[in-house]
């Protein structure tokens, strides 16, 4: 499956300076809230950085945010019956993707999140300075059933579709 976000060329500019500083001391993030106006569409209602006092824990190569965030961000697409989708940096990887933390991070709190908001949508979006990756889930809160596309302004910008190759690689490898 392949969805598509629609939001603004600005909106996307300025989530991208959040989460891409100049001189990074750690990864950053953010969440969209998106109404789904299609099976495989989204389009931004809302936007949301995290600030720097709620993270619990954040690195180069790991960031964990404080409960009171992760409430606050899952009330607010629940306020506005919106699905959930997560940003986050890993500014110094040159090949993006998610992180073996970020895929064990999903197995817990996207199902919460659906459980929470009746089964919307989650996403999340993984970027670097030359990429980015992403993930979703529409069907199933434990195995996400594709990627996430971005339609800034008028340009449509594609995933590496890294993670989701290697998730279909091993589980092929499996059978």
């Amino acid at each position: 499956m392949r969805a598509v976000l629609e939001l603004s060329a600005e909106v996307y500019t300025a989530i991208l300076k959040h989460l891409l500083r100049a001189n990074p001391k750690s990864e950053e993030a953010g969440f969209c809230f998106a109404e789904r106006t299609a099976p495989e569409r989204f389009k931004l209602l809302e936007w949301s950085l995290v600030a720097s006092d709620e993270f619990a824990y954040r690195s180069l190569y790991h960031i964990e945010l404080t409960d009171h965030c992760r409430a606050k961000v899952i009330k607010r697409a629940h306020d506005l019956k919106a699905s959930l989708i997560e940003f986050h940096s890993h500014p110094l990887s040159q090949q993006v993707e998610f992180s073996s933390s970020d895929q064990s991070g999903f197995a817990e709190f996207v199902p919460y999140v659906w459980w929470r908001l009746k089964g919307r949508p989650y996403a999340a979006v993984v970027v670097g300075r030359s990429s980015f990756d992403s993930l979703i889930w529409t069907a199933d809160p434990s195995e996400p059933d594709g990627v996430l596309l971005l339609k800034a302004g008028t340009r449509m910008l594609e995933p590496t579709g890294r993670t989701m190759s290697y998730r279909e690689d091993y589980e092929s490898r499996e059978v």
